[in-house]
Order: C-alpha cells, then sequence, then structure tokens
C-alpha cells in the first residue's frame, strides 16, 4: 500500500500444527497461551510474511514445505497463488539437528470478506504441507502483518 502510514504491526499465531504431505488449512489468530504476544487477524491488513518452524521430525536437507494463505477454513478461496502453484521453499536445516525452518514473503493486502463461506473474523488460513520425504512433523505458525 505505498503511500500508507501503518499504525501497527504484529503476528497470528499457530501452535503445534501436524504438517502433513496432504495441504491442511491451519488457522492463524491469537493464542496467548502459546504466544502470548499473538494477535487476531485484522480486518484490513497488508500480510508481510508467513514463519513456518518446524521443532522436530525431519533428519537432514532436502525436505521442503509448500503453502498458500486462504481466506476459509477449506482452504478453497486463495489469497495467495493456491492449491497447484503454491510457494514451494527447502528448509532452512542445521546438521544435527531435527527441526528447522521456512519463510515466505508475501507483501499482500488483504481485506476481510464476511460473504465468503467458512471465513472468520479475527483468523486467517495457511493451508500447507511438508514434501514427501517426512510422513507429520509439529510446527508453529506465524503470520506477520501491519495494519
Amino acid at each position: 500500500m505505498p503511500g500508507t502510514l501503518y499504525k501497527r504491526a504484529g503476528f497470528s499465531y499457530a501452535n503445534n500444527v501436524a504438517l502433513t504431505t496432504t495441504l491442511t488449512a491451519f488457522a492463524c489468530t491469537a493464542d496467548t497461551t502459546n504466544s502470548p504476544e499473538s494477535n487476531v487477524f485484522p480486518h484490513n491488513c497488508n500480510i508481510q510474511s508467513v514463519e513456518i518452524y518446524i521443532a522436530s521430525g525431519i533428519d537432514g536437507a532436502g525436505y521442503t514445505v509448500q503453502m498458500y494463505l486462504a481466506r476459509d477454513s477449506g482452504g478453497l478461496v486463495p489469497i495467495t497463488p493456491g492449491v497447484t502453484s503454491g510457494a514451494t521453499q527447502a528448509i532452512t536445516y542445521t546438521t544435527g539437528t531435527t527441526g528447522g525452518g521456512v519463510v515466505f514473503n508475501v507483501d499482500n493486502d488483504f481485506h476481510f470478506d464476511s460473504g465468503v463461506t467458512n471465513a472468520t473474523n479475527g483468523t486467517i488460513y495457511v493451508v500447507a504441507k511438508i514434501s514427501t520425504e517426512a510422513a507429520s512433523v509439529p510446527a508453529d505458525i506465524r503470520v506477520n502483518w501491519r495494519a
């Protein structure tokens, strides 16, 4: 949003989701139990980035995460390119660990639309999966935004 002065920045959060080899929608909103600084997703904002941290379950380099953002819990109304064209990144992995992470830059405006079936005000959905090399891994997701 050129020329826009943002009044606040923050992130919405999903804790300990199970990434599998199937694209699954994960709700990101405020989770003050697991991330006290998290916030509900704003009604209108600019989505800056998506961070996905995998705590454990990978045993080497070569894993990737595919993801896109959606307005609804079914992942049917994408905000970013979805389904077959979602963004894919290699997981940053350090030898000797079983975890790693990815960051997707988004820079996309979002405006809540109450007319979308299965959309929830204050929530955005990250539709994600891990590559076929892994079965199911625990992950935390942060969607960073400015409003």
